[in-house]
């Protein structure tokens, strides 16, 4: 097993303050994580909205979406794999659906970033290991 680099542990800690940031409902701290050119693909979500979402501001629409529609929504993290530029993340999605019916998903996300250490990407997977092959 090899040890991860100080870069990648630095990713992991951005991934954790940005999925810590979700979980707080902070819209600023979210917004500060990346770029006016983020993208974030949910072309592979199974459900509704499965597009690619460019820029802060449709991120922001994407977001606000999910929180009118789930109450108590939360994500509880698995595993944060580092792999070079890229962090593996399986997590569970957890909240209440309008008529208070509990739900759950559990996915992989691949968060990408550029050599300047700026999170340009975050994509759905449904499964660990699809993540895991697009990271390399």
């Amino acid at each position: 097993m090899r040890t991860p680099s100080q870069t990648e542990l630095a990713n992991v800690e951005k991934v954790r303050a940005a999925i810590d940031a979700f979980n707080r409902r902070d819209r600023e701290a979210m917004l500060a994580l990346g770029d006016d050119d983020f993208v974030y693909d949910w072309t592979r979500s199974l459900g509704p909205n499965a597009r690619l979402y460019r820029g802060r501001e449709e991120l922001m629409e994407f977001i606000e979406d999910q929180w009118e529609v789930f109450d108590d929504q939360h994500l509880d993290v698995h595993e944060c794999i580092p792999r070079g530029n890229h962090v593996v993340v399986t997590a569970t999605v957890h909240g209440r659906g309008r008529q208070g019916v509990p739900v759950r998903a559990t996915s992989a996300h691949l968060y990408t970033f550029a050599e300047d250490g700026r999170l340009v990407r975050i994509t759905l997977f449904q499964e660990r290991e699809e993540a895991l092959g697009a990271a390399g």
